[in-house]
């Protein structure tokens, strides 16, 4: 490896040493709980640490304490928020199509009863032209049938009138 290289390595591990130094004084050290206070330098240099116990948020500054119940660190309003933009965000997720596939059925179900209709109705026009067609099948026969018993009722008045030759042999 060249030179230069070597340096830049003992460079970044020393930096990382460094920032592992600075991360581990501001954490500070574990309690037995596994929750630590979280510790920071203001910009004059005093400590401010930050601690969760007992249901309170703990903020140590310049050597007072002001602690805050934990139910009072989000404001009521902010969780109203969220609960209404959880709630939006699940009816677009599962109550819009819900929604659609409701409104989608809604207007199958017309179609169905519009075909439904219109085909009852060309049913029943149907059997109106049948019905009149019957009818007119009806009357043809009648005036068929009147026609018959004229040219019956004719023939026979003619025959006797006209007088038959019978032949003996």
């Amino acid at each position: 490896m060249s030179q230069n290289a070597e340096q830049a390595r003992t460079n970044a591990d020393r930096i990382i040493e460094t920032a592992m130094q600075d991360a581990e004084r501001a954490v500070g050290p574990a309690r037995a709980g596994g929750n630590a206070p979280i510790v920071f330098t203001t910009d004059n240099g005093q400590p401010v640490t930050i601690d969760f116990r007992d249901g309170n948020l703990i903020i140590t500054q310049d050597g007072t304490t002001k602690q805050i119940p934990w139910d009072r660190v989000v404001p009521s309003g902010a969780v109203d928020v969220a609960q209404a933009v959880a709630a939006s965000i699940f009816f677009l997720v599962v109550g819009w199509p819900i929604a659609r596939a409701i409104a989608r059925w809604i207007d199958r179900t017309a179609q169905i009863g519009r075909s439904t209709n219109a085909l009852a109705q060309q049913v029943e026009d149907r059997f109106a032209a049948m019905e009149r067609n019957i009818d007119t099948v009806a009357i043809e026969v009648e005036k068929l049938s009147e026609a018959q018993r004229f040219t019956t009722k004719l023939l026979a008045e003619r025959a006797d009138r006209v007088p038959v030759n019978v032949q003996q042999h």
